[in-house]
């Protein structure tokens, strides 16, 4: 049998790889049709927001039936939406292959069961081993990307959508039918905090708990830090002069220091505590929306090298850290739905940085305050991160928070 590891490593290496690829679409899809860039992004926005819409039924999902069946028909919807996209001629159709077909792939095959999968296999180390797992998804990005600019180039982005859904679909499919097997939840033994609050939470007991909202927070802090950056990003650079392929290898760049990151900040939470692991990965998203704003004022390729490392560390930090908290604060039968009503705090911030970032840019004619509005939402991040693992006594982590 596949190691548990390896297997969600690789189905969130093309499945988020595949996902991923919006932002190099993002340039031709403007060429051809002449949108703006707010009403362009606006199809990512919906379809993080249907993403949020739809977590906490995954969660119930995967309560009920467990994470295979579900895996197994998001990854229908996961590739059938490239293939469909291929056939856009007007916004609407962008909006639904993207917006919902694609989002509904993206919550089947996503943090939800692929977390639920782990969280109840592994009691200890639990950072560490999601931060692992999920760092496939950088893998996904430093190929996904530039493969999918050379698909374009030479046959046209049509062309590249069809092979990329199809393709994605001969390796998930098979992944995910032989290697995704569920297992009966693992009792975390320890003395700290976490371990003393009740072991089977329900959703409607960790949402009268500070540390739920809390993580919620961070949960929606966290994509608008990250994607009101990452959606534009080939788009910025392309305005500022630089070549496209060079672009893309540099997205790849992010994916790979991603891969990197990970499951260091994994291992970070698991040695001091997650509220400092994320508060450093939000310094590394700041830094790099920092070092974008730099390459407005000197326009040297440096300044996107230093962004695609910087800002590629902190990217999808956060996930494994917030997926390992809750895992300890909610863990038990009912963690698939309580995490899903958690991730669709994700799901709005998701909705909201892109379509945010490109407002700002339609009305501006600049990136700027959308770079800014990165660093501030990371800070809010990292505050929210200190809330919920802020002690409060003997039992306190099962107190309910005040009315």
């Amino acid at each position: 049998m596949i190691p548990i590891i390896a297997v969600v490593w690789l189905i969130f290496a093309v499945a988020n790889g595949l996902f991923l690829c919006f932002p190099i679409f993002f340039v031709p899809l403007l060429e051809e049709f002449q949108w703006s860039r707010a009403l362009t992004a606006g199809a990512l926005s919906t379809s993080t927001l249907t993403q949020a819409a739809l977590s906490p039924l995954a969660g119930v999902l995967v309560d009920r039936f467990g994470a295979r069946p579900v895996i197994l028909g998001g990854v229908a919807f996961l590739c059938g939406a490239p293939v469909l996209t291929s056939t856009v001629r007007e916004v609407w159709q962008l909006y639904l292959y993207t917006g919902v077909i694609g989002a509904i792939g993206v919550v089947a095959v996503g943090w939800i069961p692929l977390g639920a999968l782990l969280s109840r296999r592994f009691a200890e180390r639990r950072g560490r081993v999601i931060g692992t797992a999920f760092s496939g998804m950088g893998i996904g990005v430093l190929a996904m990307g530039p493969l999918a600019q050379s698909l374009i180039v030479r046959f046209g982005w049509r062309a590249a959508s069809v092979t990329l859904g199809l393709a994605a679909f001969v390796v998930l499919f098979p992944i995910a039918w032989v290697g995704v097997h569920d297992a009966a939840p693992v009792a975390r033994v320890s003395t700290s905090a976490a371990s003393r609050r009740p072991t089977d939470a329900t959703l409607a007991s960790a949402l009268r708990t500070r540390e739920f909202w809390a993580l919620f927070g961070a949960y929606l802090a966290t994509p608008l830090a990250v994607f009101s950056v990452f959606a534009h990003q080939v788009a910025f650079a392309v305005d500022h002069g630089f070549s496209r392929i060079l672009v893309a290898s540099l997205f790849g760049v992010v994916g790979l220091a991603s891969t990197a990151g990970r499951p260091l900040f994994g291992a970070i939470a698991d040695r001091v505590g997650g509220a400092l692991a994320a508060t450093i990965s939000f310094g590394c998203t700041a830094g790099g929306a920092l070092a974008l704003l730099a390459l407005e004022v000197h326009p040297h390729v440096a300044w996107l090298v230093v962004y695609a490392v910087v800002f590629g560390l902190g990217f999808g930090a956060r996930g494994p850290i917030i997926t390992s908290m809750a895992g300890d604060l909610f863990g038990g039968r009912h963690f698939g739905l309580i995490y899903g009503a958690l991730s669709v705090g994700n799901g709005l911030g998701a909705a909201l940085g892109p379509w945010i970032a490109g407002l700002m840019h339609d009305l501006t004619g600049s990136y700027r305050l959308a770079f800014l509005f990165s660093v501030l939402s990371s800070v809010g991040g990292a505050a929210c991160f200190w809330i919920a693992s802020r002690p409060r006594g003997r039992g306190a982590l099962a107190a309910p928070y005040p009315p």
